[in-house]
């Protein structure tokens, strides 16, 4: 008989995968009055469920060597009276969706910044399963690689991630209202059961069309073929190119 008197909080992760461990987020696709933007994160109780409301706590904690976010500089600081009355357990319930609020810092258009967010203590929960208690999420104002941009996508249609590429890709659909963001590539991939190889085989050869094009209006310039940015000790950046089905 379960009988323990702690109530203990976890994060609740997507289906199939722990990629939100990690959650890019960038405003480069937004209009420049945008400032704001939220991250949906839900936790899940491990204990009795309460006839009451009960708060939880969330702190910040250092994760790599990078630039950290600053509360109130880069998101809303968690003790805000803005956003903490969202960060309770309904009486009667044993989970919750709640937001982390981004602010679009100047800074962020010259480097991402990350937010390593913890499940801390509080007089109702204290943390759960070690490997449910961290989300991180990378925040900018530039091009990052969006988190459904993995194996699968690139496996599928899009290739080794490249920001040249991806800027190649943002202006190829741009005419189409389409951004190539989180949301497209969950769209294709963010399934990995039930991927849409029809449509995963449109895009490759929508790009690789696009790509050619580009190529050749570049080589008419007597310029050379799209190129990344070179890595550090490369003369020159590899080819910009689309695959499907290489390792």
């Amino acid at each position: 008989v379960y009988n323990s008197p702690e109530n203990r909080l976890n994060f609740i992760y997507e289906p199939f995968t722990m990629a939100d461990t990690v959650i890019p987020r960038t405003f480069v696709y937004d209009v420049e009055t945008r400032v704001f933007d939220t991250v949906w994160l839900e936790v899940e109780t491990m204990g009795y469920v309460e006839d009451h409301e009960r708060s939880f706590a969330l702190e910040q904690v250092k994760k790599g060597e990078g630039e950290q976010a600053v509360a109130g500089k880069h998101y809303i600081a968690f003790d805000d009276p803005l956003v903490a009355d969202y960060y309770k357990i309904p009486a009667g319930k044993n989970t919750v969706r709640f937001p982390i609020i981004l602010k679009r810092d100047p800074s962020l258009k010259q480097q991402e910044v990350t937010l390593c967010v913890q499940i801390g203590h509080n007089e109702n929960f204290i943390p759960g399963y070690e490997k449910y208690q961290k989300k991180i999420i990378r925040v900018a104002d530039i091009l990052m690689q969006p988190k459904y941009w993995d194996f699968y996508a690139s496996y599928y249609f899009a290739g080794k991630y490249g920001k040249v590429k991806h800027q190649f890709m943002i202006d190829a659909t741009a005419d189409l209202g389409i951004k190539m963001n989180d949301d497209f590539f969950y769209s294709l991939v963010g399934n990995p059961n039930s991927v849409d190889m029809g449509m995963t085989d449109y895009w490759f050869y929508f790009f690789t069309r696009k790509l050619a094009a580009e190529n050749e209006a570049r080589a008419a310039r007597g310029e050379e073929p799209l190129r990344e940015a070179p890595e550090p000790g490369e003369t020159e950046g590899a080819l910009v190119r689309f695959t499907r089905y290489e390792r």
